[in-house]
């Protein structure tokens, strides 16, 4: 196991060097070099080399060296064969390539350290983003690259501002633990590797404590045959997107204000494989989602269940089991069914509100049979009074009064019964 650090520098190039009596020592991190005679013109700065071959002590070293701040005559000019120099005169290599540009590279070790011989980032290594540098991922990270990688630790401290992925080359992984404290924006996706090759994969703990960053969460695969879950995820502060179709076994919201952190969840949030759904436990925040739900508690918070799909609506967004003892539950699933359903609900606070406008056209059920039964406690309320009578008590479920607020349509029918001690 290593510890490596993104250390990648803005317009960073490369060029390979080989040996042929000329490598008289090693370069130096943060001089300027030039093309031989060409002095203040054809230059740029070092940032690391590797080698491949040879020895400086051998004038036979072999490699390719990293560099920045380039002139664009060094960048336009380089070519094989030129004798580079370091700022005293004295040649160091010859050049056996033109520049390419390695900003943002995942794959290039010459944005993993400075110096000789940095690497990229194995299996077991523990990666580190933060202040050494700002620049953005944005390649070598696709499910061919990074797919399967099995990192003890990726973590994405405050000091670093980039992103690490793009809508279009998402970050693809196997860590066991990952740590976002950035302020840019992370896609990260779970993955085993090659997707011809698919198989199971898993990310143990994902951690969000970003101050106004914003973790894009997905599975590369979550089908009944194969997934790639993230087993925990622990939202603090900061933003958190979960993509539609994405496997989170259990979701926590844990932040120190409500303000704090913003959670979204997208379509088809479960476990297909295992036929499982999500489980929530919120302390406070807001949360919206467009997935069926296994345990959901809240404390305190926001929770919109349900919004516009337009021409896409969800099925089966219903809720195994419910328990809120503070905030407000907005209930307008947009479920085509018409039959999404709380299937076991305790009310001990807070306020579960199905009265908006919003998806009201949709019928819902409260209860899911005989032992899925409401329970509405003092200090609770139950609003279902949307103007259209088309949320129901399922068959064999009943409603408990211990004292809430339960607020109806006008008109509504309510059958009351006793059961005192």
């Amino acid at each position: 196991m290593a510890v490596k650090y993104w250390t990648a520098q803005a317009a960073l190039y490369k060029f390979t060097f080989d040996g042929d009596g000329t490598t008289t020592h090693s370069p130096i991190v943060g001089e300027t070099i030039n093309v031989d005679g060409e002095e203040g013109d054809e230059t740029a700065i070092v940032h690391s080399w590797t080698l491949s071959g040879g020895s400086w002590a051998g004038n036979d070293a072999a490699g390719t060296t990293y560099v920045y701040s380039a002139s664009a005559t060094f960048i336009a000019n380089l070519a094989d064969n030129d004798l580079i120099e370091d700022s005293g005169g004295t040649a160091i290599c010859r050049s056996t390539t033109a520049v390419t540009l390695v900003t943002g590279n995942w794959q290039e070790a010459g944005n993993w350290g400075e110096g000789e011989d940095p690497a990229v980032p194995v299996d077991d290594d523990e990666v580190i983003f933060d202040s050494r540098s700002v620049i953005s991922v944005t390649d070598g990270i696709s499910i061919l690259e990074t797919g399967g990688d099995t990192f003890d630790l990726m973590h994405v401290r405050a000091g670093y501002t980039g992103d690490i992925g793009t809508t279009g080359e998402r970050f693809h992984n196997n860590a066991d633990k990952i740590i976002f404290e950035g302020t840019g924006t992370m896609w990260l996706i779970c993955s085993a590797g090659d997707q011809a090759l698919e198989t199971d994969s898993d990310i143990d703990l994902v951690i969000c404590n970003s101050d106004g960053g914003t973790l894009k969460l997905g599975s590369d695969v979550n089908s009944s045959i194969f997934t790639a879950q993230l087993t925990e995820v622990w939202a603090i502060s900061g933003n958190v997107d979960i993509l539609d179709d994405t496997n989170v076994d259990t979701l926590r919201l844990t932040p120190q204000r409500q303000g704090d952190l913003t959670v979204t969840i997208g379509i088809n949030c479960e476990d297909d494989k295992a036929n499982t759904e999500m489980d929530i436990f919120m302390a406070t925040g807001t949360l919206t989602t467009d997935s069926k739900t296994g345990v959901l508690e809240q404390h305190d918070g926001t929770i919109n269940y349900g919004t516009d799909l337009g021409a896409s609506p969800e099925t089966d967004m219903d809720i195994t089991t419910m328990r809120i003892f503070g905030g407000i539950f907005n209930w307008n699933p947009d479920d085509s069914g018409n039959d999404a359903y709380i299937g076991d609900l305790s009310i001990y606070g807070g306020t579960v509100d199905a009265s908006a406008t919003l998806n009201n056209d949709r019928d819902k059920v409260l209860g899911n049979g005989a032992g899925n039964d409401i329970y509405l406690f003092d200090g609770g309320t139950l609003n279902v009074a949307n103007d259209k009578g088309n949320i129901l008590i399922a068959g064999s479920s009943q409603l408990w009064n211990f004292g809430g607020t339960l607020i109806t349509d006008t008109y509504s029918e309510i059958g009351i019964s006793y059961n005192q001690p």
